[in-house]
C-alpha cells in the first residue's frame, strides 16, 4: 500500500504541537500497532541531506496506543521555537515486530513564525 499524501497542520515555531492520527485499513478496522516503532522526519526536499526535525518513538515524540490505532506526534515549545525554516516535506514510517515497514503518510508541512519572542 502506497503512502498516503497528507499535508499536516502547521508546526507554529514556540507553541507545543500535538496532532493525532487513527490508522484503520481499507473496511474501517482499527490496524494492530501492538508492539510498533514509528519514525518520521522532516527535511527542506527530498533530496537534503539535512533532517530540520525528527520526531519518533525512541525520542518521545511519537506515542502510539496500540489498541485505539492511534498515533500521536509531539513537539515542545522549547523544540518548535528553534525550527530555523519554513518548513518541508516528511514521511512517517511504521515498525513492525516482524520486521515490515510502512510508510503510512507522506506530505508537506509548514512552520509558522513566531511575533512573540
Amino acid at each position: 500500500m502506497p503512502a498516503a499524501k497528507l499535508n499536516l497542520p502547521p508546526i507554529e515555531k514556540g507553541a507545543t504541537y500535538k496532532h493525532s492520527l487513527i490508522w484503520k485499513d481499507g473496511t474501517g478496522v482499527l490496524m494492530d500497532l501492538v508492539d510498533c516503532q514509528a519514525k518520521m522526519q522532516v527535511r527542506e526536499a527530498v533530496e537534503s541531506d539535512i533532517v530540520l526535525i525528527e520526531l519518533s518513538t525512541s525520542n518521545g515524540r511519537i506515542t502510539i496506543i496500540p489498541v485505539e490505532g492511534k498515533i500521536d506526534l509531539y513537539v515542545s515549545d522549547e523544540d518548535s521555537s528553534i525550527l530555523e525554516t519554513v518548513g518541508g516535506v516528511y514521511d512517517l514510517e511504521i515498525y513492525h515486530p516482524n520486521g515490515e515497514t510502512t510508510r503510512l503518510i507522506e506530505g508537506k508541512i509548514i512552520f509558522k513564525p513566531e511575533v512573540t519572542r
